[in-house]
């Protein structure tokens, strides 16, 4: 089997982090990888942890929090596998889902990204195996509160493609998390790394969509399963950071590739649209922490 390097960027998320090693090594499986953990100056220990319990672990420390697009390219950049897993540190891996991913991935030459099915810690899936977004999915995307009334709903379920493919065969889609997303090398070479300009979110929605124009098929493989802590180790400030660098992101990939001019009354309709959704998600924000 192939050579295969996981790119694991942490940002003071050390317990999390500490499991998600664990899950990657503690597995019988004999399966042969190279992790590398790009920390972005955590405070937390995290970096002594790495050092003291996973010593196989390549350790890359950033003086300071680079963001997740420009942290994942630096280990990209320092892997030397044919495969590339770009894989969260709040993630889970369960039985041989690494190997069903590189199996994929190497049967199938014209396909260029992989991912498993993301669940919750319930086992619920995430959706985050979707097609390209349209505007519409403002009001219904996958944690709106539209989507959350109506589940059932047309837009919502054509554009959560994971949660109505509930067999274990594998389905094409358009893209999918930056949390769990395995990539030929040979891909990246061709389209580039991650879009630094995305400081976190929607980097892989860019991504994903530059490889499809290319003519590359994008997977998922639902036998690989994969638990995700989504949100679990966000702080306050840091989740009304989130909020903001959400929403300015989607701006930012709707105008670098659906937008062609700032004066089309779309870029006006989708900057004002999401101005609003950032400060209707401030305001909720602020009175559940309140």
């Amino acid at each position: 089997m192939q050579k295969l390097s996981i790119v694991i960027v942490n940002y003071n998320g050390r317990d999390f982090l500490r499991h998600c090693l664990t899950s990657l090594y503690g597995s019988k499986d004999l399966f042969h990888f190279e992790t590398i953990v790009v920390d972005n100056g955590s405070q937390d220990g995290s970096p002594k942890m790495v050092k003291d319990e996973f010593p196989q672990v390549r350790l890359i420390q950033n003086l300071e929090n680079l963001g997740f697009a420009r942290a994942n390219n630096i280990g990209i950049g320092a892997a030397r596998g044919e495969y590339i897993l770009l894989l969260n540190s709040d993630t889970t891996i369960l039985g041989d889902a690494l190997r069903e991913l590189v199996s994929f991935l190497a049967a199938h030459r014209d396909v260029g990204v992989v991912t498993g099915r993301l669940v919750y810690p319930d086992f619920q899936d995430q959706g985050v195996a979707r097609s390209f977004p349209t505007p519409m999915n403002a009001l219904f995307g996958r944690r709106s509160i539209l989507t959350r009334i109506f589940p059932n709903n047309k837009i919502s379920k054509r554009y959560l493609m994971s949660r109505i493919h509930r067999s274990d065969d594998p389905f094409e889609v358009d893209w999918v998390s930056g949390a769990c997303l395995m990539v030929k090398k040979g891909v990246l070479e061709e389209v580039g790394y991650l879009d630094e300009r995305f400081w976190m979110y929607w980097e892989d929605a860019d991504l994903c969509y530059r490889i499809k124009q290319k003519g590359w098929k994008i997977y998922c493989v639902p036998k690989a399963v994969v638990i995700h802590h989504e949100g679990k180790s966000t702080s306050k400030r840091a989740s009304r950071r989130s909020i903001i660098e959400f929403n300015r992101n989607a701006y930012r990939y709707y105008r670098k590739h659906h937008i062609r001019s700032p004066f089309e009354l779309k870029n006006v309709a989708a900057l004002i649209g999401l101005l609003i959704r950032t400060f209707v998600l401030l305001g909720i924000n602020v009175m559940k922490k309140g």
